[in-house]
């Protein structure tokens, strides 16, 4: 009997360690050698092979992002109304609320971003590390993830300031509504924000800890900048349509409250039903999770795109130290 549960248990071993190496081999790793349209179709997959464990270990910085995003829809109506009336510049308008509700709702939404993006990254980090996609709990990663989102952070800091100091003077001179500022934010972006993806991508992924360190990546972000731009365009392109259409209810129903409340305000008294505010805020709420979702389109293929450059650099780099061995050799 005794050796019967043994052969059972070899029986069950076998099988499973069967399964490990069928799902490693459709995973396929992150570190390999591939074109950047497999990088894209391979980065296009897998979050859809695991989207139940996936969504399990992002939920808690989508429920932030939600509730970040719900905020919003709070105090939307408020703060558009309020810059609106302050552009037309008909009567003095008191900006000081409004503002300073901006400003807090960009700081918190920049730090959801982070948090979800550190999420993210966790996860695509530990898939790394195994090869094949690991078990994934929230609660054992709390630490990794804290630390991941502090790097997104970083980044998205650093990205938001050179831009800023950059397109801020051009937007001064030529005039905030000039169509050659967008031209000029095109540019800048295709310039430095294509190639500083590879920065990103080391920084969360690779061995380094340093972000200058990582930055020092951005002539592999210029060598490899067709295959980022193009991952880019295509994960971003989708991305966005799929995006707009989530936000298509919550956005129209953001306007109804905006030209609402203008109304209101201008003496109509026609006002809109008193459950739509909470509609706005429900809708906000829900248009921001299925938008977090859909950013996995490019931070996955970018993760895979990343590990194919690293895997052709050590390529490269064995290749170089087998020839100058067998040169030594002769």
């Amino acid at each position: 009997m005794e050796k019967y549960g043994i052969f059972v248990r070899q029986k069950n071993i076998k099988v499973s360690n069967s399964v490990m190496e069928e799902k490693k081999e459709m995973d396929g790793g992150l570190f390999k050698s591939r074109s950047y349209l497999s990088c894209l179709n391979e980065g296009l997959k897998l979050p859809t092979r695991h989207i139940l464990p996936l969504l399990k270990f992002l939920y808690p910085s989508l429920i932030v992002g939600a509730v970040v995003m719900g905020l919003w829809g709070v105090f939307f109506n408020q703060i558009t109304v309020a810059l609106t009336r302050w552009m037309a510049a008909s009567e003095p308008v008191v900006l000081s609320f409004p503002l300073f509700t901006l400003i807090l709702l960009s700081v918190l939404s920049l730090l959801a971003d982070s948090f979800y993006m550190g999420n993210v990254m966790t996860a695509i980090s530990r898939f790394a590390t195994a090869g094949a996609w690991p078990v994934l709990r929230f609660g054992e990663a709390k630490r990794e993830v804290f630390d991941a989102s502090l790097r997104a952070l970083t980044c998205t800091l650093v990205a938001v300031v050179v831009f800023s100091l950059l397109i801020v003077p051009v937007t001064l001179w030529l005039g905030p509504g000039n169509v050659w500022v967008t031209v000029v934010s095109y540019i800048l972006l295709l310039a430095l924000g294509v190639p500083y993806c590879m920065v990103i991508m080391d920084y969360m992924l690779g061995e380094r800890r340093d972000f200058w360190c990582s930055l020092k990546r951005m002539k592999d972000g210029y060598q490899y900048w067709g295959a980022f731009f193009i991952i880019l365009f295509c994960g971003g392109l989708i991305m966005g349509v799929l995006a707009a259409v989530s936000w298509l209810p919550a956005g129209i129903l953001a306007y109804a409250g905006h030209a609402s409340l203008t109304g209101v305000l201008e003496g109509d008294a026609t006002d809109l039903p008193s459950y739509v505010p909470a509609l706005v805020v429900c809708f906000f709420m829900l248009a921001s999770v299925i938008a977090n979702v859909f950013s996995w389109l490019t931070l996955f293929p970018l993760s895979y795109l990343y590990g194919s450059v690293e895997a052709r650099k050590q390529e490269k780099a064995s290749f170089e130290e087998e020839e100058r061995r067998l040169q030594g050799l002769q």
